[in-house]
């Protein structure tokens, strides 16, 4: 005998009266993107989706560190963190995690694998990431924003219109003084000198460059925080108890957040700087510090080795036009730092005579 058909007004029903009794094999179900977050990074806005709600709170941990600035109609970023058991169980996710991470781009896409605990891939142009991860590391959202959010978030400001300068940044009444230095040259010990004594912090590691219809504007990554070498944490002994250790390039170095300090040395605002001096800082043996005028050519030559991460030569020549604009409204010099800090304080303060 012939079985009824469904009628096909009733075929939407029936499938959802029945849909839980499928094998859910690719995991649709599960990885339904069910819980939301929406918030703005430098204007640009971020919509992240995850199946389980607590891997929102990853954003909590990313937030601080970027400065904030007014919302724009610009390009938007949808990110999507899936929670996924993986068919062998591989243990809680390490805190060194990040040495287990390997990078890969071509063109727009970006793809990270995070070891045996995950992986994610990202079409910055489209503005879409997907990660796909275990519960094991969807159990550590101070991972997933570090080694994850922030690495997404950085790339995608930079393919869209944002500048990045490997430099630090202190501020005093509406001017900014910007220090470059490659690794280990004392640049971070100067920023925090310069905050103890007055200045606000912007960034100690990354400044973000955008060219606005009310000028050029500065936002930091990460806000409010100094890395010093474990040789330079006997200087401002009284900070050892605020200080962290956390390993950079295969050496332990200790954050300090400026925060738990003093919030008013903490500049949380993109900025339009009225004037800047760009310094490029070394440092020799003796005791003196010295200041000398340094060439665009100089300043370029050094922000091209120690700004933006290797990429494509389209995002390398935006990069260079913007840092460029900086470059041409600052005023350039050498600033060669010796072992006596008030001497330090005071070359920097006759730069704004």
């Amino acid at each position: 005998m012939a079985q009824p058909s469904i009628a096909t007004s009733d075929l939407s029903s029936y499938y959802e009266s029945r849909q839980h009794a499928l094998e859910d094999f690719w995991g649709r179900r599960a990885a339904d993107p069910s819980c939301r977050r929406k918030f703005t990074l430098f204007g640009l806005h971020i919509d992240l989706a995850s199946n389980v709600e607590e891997l929102l709170a990853a954003v909590d941990y990313s937030l601080p560190l970027y400065s904030r600035a007014a919302p724009t109609e610009g390009p938007q970023l949808t990110v999507e963190l899936i929670a996924r058991q993986s068919p062998i169980d591989v243990g809680p996710a390490p805190d060194n995690l990040i040495q287990h991470v390997q990078y890969a781009g071509h063109g727009a896409w970006l793809a990270m694998q995070f070891g045996a605990w995950g992986h994610c891939q990202a079409d910055l142009a489209h503005g879409h990431a997907r990660a796909i991860l275990t519960p094991a590391l969807a159990a550590r959202p101070d991972l997933v924003s570090a080694w994850l959010l922030n690495t997404l978030f950085n790339n995608f400001f930079t393919f869209h219109g944002f500048a990045m300068l490997h430099a630090s940044c202190v501020l005093e009444d509406g001017r900014a003084l910007l220090l470059l230095a490659p690794h280990n040259r004392g640049k971070s010990t100067t920023v925090l000198r310069l905050v103890l004594n007055g200045y606000r912090l912007l960034s100690d590691s990354q400044v973000y460059l955008l060219g606005t219809d009310r000028g050029l504007q500065l936002t930091g990554f990460p806000v409010g925080r100094v890395k010093l070498r474990q040789d330079r944490v006997d200087e401002f002994p009284d900070l050892r108890p605020l200080l962290i250790p956390e390993q950079v390039r295969g050496e332990t170095k200790y954050v300090l957040d400026m925060r738990q300090v003093d919030a008013h040395k903490v500049c949380e605002e993109a900025v339009l700087p009225e004037r800047i001096e760009f310094c490029l800082l070394t440092r020799h043996d003796h005791m003196e510090t010295k200041l000398r005028r340094a060439s665009r050519e100089e300043v370029l030559k050094a922000a091209f080795e120690n700004s933006l991460h290797y990429d494509t030569k389209s995002a390398w020549e935006q990069n260079l036009r913007l840092i460029g604009q900086l470059v041409d409204r600052a005023r350039l010099h050498h600033l060669t730092i010796g072992g006596r800090p008030d001497e330090i304080l005071s070359a920097i303060a006759s730069l704004w005579d």
